[in-house]
């Protein structure tokens, strides 16, 4: 983030027409410069997997429409029984499922990167 040396404003991303290229300026006067990266605003959208857990309702164990998996056994009571669904809110690049026992509600993740 630039500021004007004037005027101490916040300078804003300009296109100078004449030479195609991207430069912040001053709102309040005509001094501008160069911009040293053509990326004006980057938004991360990429969440860790626990951060996914802490948003995911124990409730869901009663959704009918979600999977349910009698293949996997809780870390916690040892249950096997489980309902699973895809979480896309990760940002990562594999789809990891999330877990969450039908006996005790511990959630869990699978296929995290590493």
């Amino acid at each position: 983030m630039s500021f004007c040396p004037t005027h101490s404003s916040m300078l804003v991303p300009r296109e100078d027409r004449k030479t195609k290229t991207l430069r912040y300026a001053c709102k309040l006067c005509s001094y501008s410069e160069p911009a040293q990266s053509s990326l004006v605003y980057r938004n991360q959208l990429k969440q860790q997997a626990e951060d996914i857990l802490g948003s995911v309702s124990s409730a869901l164990v009663d959704d009918p429409t979600l999977s349910r998996s009698d293949e996997v056994s809780c870390e916690e009571c040892g249950h096997k029984t489980a309902v699973f669904f895809q979480s896309t809110a990760t940002g990562m690049d594999c789809l990891p499922l999330v877990f969450i026992c039908c006996n005790c509600g511990h959630k869990w993740v699978t296929g995290k990167e590493e």
